[in-house]
């Protein structure tokens, strides 16, 4: 049983920094869709400012519905990869807690066999200060 906990929490913790590892590309993820998004507006305002010194030149409004359909589609990934981020927050969540459950029946273990050990040691204790009263008043 000693090793088998031992062994649960090592694992546990593996699995624990694998989801963290994962959590670290989602929020690489999403830092760049939030950087594509900024990247996205900021070319949106130079194509405004451009398309009101040129008015006659090019499509604007073809550009518009491509920018609105591109930020969108940001906005999507986004809420898709911020979805998978709170969903491995919680599964690391529910694996501190189920590593906490371990540890404390580890450190209640331990308590155990001490207080075991020293029960026993005050046994023979007892039992050597009997003998030793015993054999003084038998003489």
């Amino acid at each position: 049983m000693k090793s088998s906990l031992k062994t649960l929490a090592r694992i546990q913790k593996f699995n624990i920094d694998e989801q963290r590892k994962r959590l670290n590309e989602q929020l690489d993820a999403e830092e760049k869709i939030l950087k594509g998004l900024e990247t996205l507006d900021r070319q949106f305002e130079d194509e405004k400012a451009f398309a009101r010194k040129n008015g006659n030149v090019g499509d604007f409004g073809a550009y518009v519905r491509r920018y609105l359909k591109q930020k969108e589609d940001l906005n999507t990934a986004l809420a898709l990869v911020r979805r998978k981020i709170e969903e491995i927050r919680d599964v690391i969540s529910d694996m501190f807690k189920e590593q906490k459950t371990y540890e404390i029946v580890e450190r209640n273990r331990r308590e155990r066999e001490q207080k075991e050990e020293e029960h026993k040691t005050q046994q023979t204790l007892d039992e050597i200060g009997t003998n030793a009263y015993i054999k003084r008043h038998q003489n």
